[in-house]
């Protein structure tokens, strides 16, 4: 709180004036009584009557000041000319000017200094009002959000179920090209990407073709200049407004989401121009980049069945490929086992039913009949997960055979956290050759 000398406006002009009055009388009336033989200090150096009219200028500024000195002097020219006082000495004109001189001078700085401190103070208030006002303003849009992402996360879908969902969707079309599939595909992104605005187009030779097989909303011209859709092309992921790659320029779009295969070939994109702002969060970001990538690889291979002979090896290899990428760029754990049955008995055999049968919905395998030899790919898959599906399997055997794993002949060769270099992955699949 300001102190009531730093506002002097505040103060009652009646005061203002009372105190005017008593600083000038006290200088008139003090050096009268204690040195009358020279009550204007012309003797002493320094005029100590000129400390009244000081403190006035600056208490009050440049005219309260002025008014006062002036009120002085002509007290003192009263009191020599009506023989009240006899000083031994003259007025000295040139210590008179000075004085005036610095009073006034004394005056105008503080009138400044009051001027410039009344802006300020003007100044402050107005940034305390906004800074009130974005606080409010803060504090309602982040109580909506948070009230959004409750709402939302009831109704958000785990990645593991929006591949699932992906796959039967996809799996269900009767023409797996990107023309017949524009449509269904768009949809999926728009319901696990809350877009508002986007269009997917076929992409020729990294040459994007206009117009959109599909959209939501009327999509602008596309432009390959674009920044979002360079940084796109460059890095052949997904590329946003968040990332400091496609900065380098004003982008019209959001997100721009590339739909390619294993071998990162771009055959279709995803532009988006409008999207809802906690859809640019990295979960939702890596959720759709996943989904583009899963997509490509099923419009590419027909082939669905996630149980697999050893003649379909190489497109398993490519989803182990894929799941391999995706571990490295998204941090997306995934698993592979290779599991082998040295002893073939009707034991083991319906061990390796059961397998089939227990498979999680993502999982994919690859069965090599002749060699008893089972390469199970564990998508989405931590450590913790791994543990308990073998755990799952220990479990289904003592309950159905009484026996053990090891007992039957079914050993776990390998147990292998993704990502792991190309070398380690050829000489895994290497069996199927």
């Amino acid at each position: 709180m300001k102190t009531h000398f730093f506002r002097p406006r505040e103060v009652p002009e009646l005061q203002i004036w009372a105190e005017v009055f008593i600083f000038t009388a006290l200088a008139l009336g003090l050096p009268v009584l204690f040195n009358t033989a020279d009550p204007f200090w012309t003797q002493g150096g320094f005029s100590w009557p000129v400390l009244g009219p000081l403190l006035v200028a600056l208490r009050y500024g440049f005219s309260k000041g002025f008014i006062s000195i002036l009120s002085l002097l002509i007290g003192q020219l009263l009191l020599v000319e009506t023989d009240i006082l006899t000083p031994q000495s003259d007025f000295n004109i040139n210590a008179i000017l000075g004085y005036v001189i610095v009073i006034m001078v004394t005056g105008e700085f503080r009138d400044v200094w009051d001027r410039t401190n009344q802006r300020q103070t003007i100044q402050l208030e107005y940034v305390t009002e906004r800074l009130e006002v974005f606080t409010r303003q803060y504090h309602l849009i982040s109580s909506s959000h948070d009230r959004l992402e409750q709402v939302l996360a009831g109704h958000t879908l785990s990645l593991r179920e929006s591949l699932q969902a992906v796959r039967e969707s996809i799996g269900q079309l009767e023409e797996r090209c990107l023309d017949k599939a524009a449509q269904s595909i768009l949809n999926l992104f728009v319901e696990y990407g809350t877009l508002e605005k986007a269009g997917i187009y076929k992409v020729e030779n990294n040459i994007i073709v206009d117009p959109p097989l599909a959209a939501i909303g009327k999509m602008n011209t596309v432009s390959m200049s674009d920044p979002l859709v360079s940084a796109m092309f460059a890095e052949n992921e997904l590329v946003s407004v968040k990332d400091v790659k496609a900065s380098l320029g004003v982008s019209q779009y959001h997100i721009a989401i590339p739909i390619t295969d294993i071998s990162d070939t771009v055959y279709g994109v995803i532009l988006v121009e409008k999207v809802q702002f906690f859809a640019l969060k990295n979960t939702t970001l890596t959720l759709l980049a996943v989904i583009a990538g899963h997509i490509g690889d099923l419009l590419r291979h027909e082939i669905t069945n996630p149980v697999m002979q050893a003649n379909e090896a190489p497109y398993f290899i490519k989803q182990v490929k894929r799941a391999n990428k995706e571990a490295k760029r998204y941090k997306i754990p995934s698993h592979l086992l290779k599991i082998t049955a040295t002893n073939i008995n009707p034991e083991s055999r319906q061990l390796m039913k059961y397998l089939s049968e227990a498979r999680r919905g993502l999982d994919i395998y690859l069965y090599n009949n002749e060699k008893q030899t089972l390469l199970l790919l564990m998508p989405l898959a931590d450590e913790l997960e791994k543990t308990g599906f073998i755990a799952r399997l220990n479990s289904w055997s003592k309950g159905r055979t009484g026996k053990n794993l090891t007992d039957l002949g079914i050993v776990i060769e390998q147990q292998i956290a993704l990502p792991i270099n190309n070398d380690d992955l050829k000489r895994l699949v290497a069996f199927h050759d």
